[in-house]
């Protein structure tokens, strides 16, 4: 229960009120394909301090999820049928 009030209080932090500079730039993170997905979850958490909220050079992100959405998997492999077909 303590972890799934954390990710709440991750999840529901404001960009538009974070100094973006104290956010973690993720710029430089990489993933290694060979390390179970389950591992390189624990690494982007530890990375990132906040899997919701980062910056990428100068650029803050807030990521945000619908449970009414599609997977990720499954918008990117709709944007490459777009992409592939010159949509």
């Amino acid at each position: 229960m303590n972890n799934q009030l954390n990710i709440s209080a991750l999840a529901s932090i404001d960009i538009q009120k974070v100094n973006k500079d104290e956010l973690v730039d993720v710029s430089g993170l990489a993933l290694d394909p060979g390390v179970p997905q389950e591992l390189r979850a624990g690494y982007i958490l530890k990375s990132t301090e906040n899997p919701y909220c980062f910056r990428v050079g100068d650029l803050g992100v807030k990521l945000e999820f619908l449970d009414s959405a599609p997977s990720l998997q499954d918008a990117l492999s709709d944007f490459f049928q777009r992409k592939k077909s010159g949509l």
